[in-house]
């Protein structure tokens, strides 16, 4: 019978790369969360009257058609 040879090790992974990439995309996620943070602060600001709405009387006396006035 002939001589077994030893199994070759495989040559070991290297790790750099999926670490650039786990930084790379932990980054662009942070960067997106602070997007969508500032994007829905802007939302119940942006009106002169914030998030409450208008809260004066509406005026709802009738008009005559054409004049503006009421």
């Amino acid at each position: 019978m002939g001589m077994k040879m030893k199994p070759e090790m495989p040559p070991q992974i290297d790790t750099s790369v999926t670490d650039r990439t786990a930084e790379k995309e932990a980054a662009l996620e942070k960067e997106r969360q602070r997007m969508i943070k500032a994007g829905k602060s802007g939302l119940g600001y942006s009106i002169m009257t914030g998030g409450q709405g208008v809260t004066d009387e509406a005026n709802v006396g009738k008009t005559v058609l054409g004049t503006g006035s009421q």
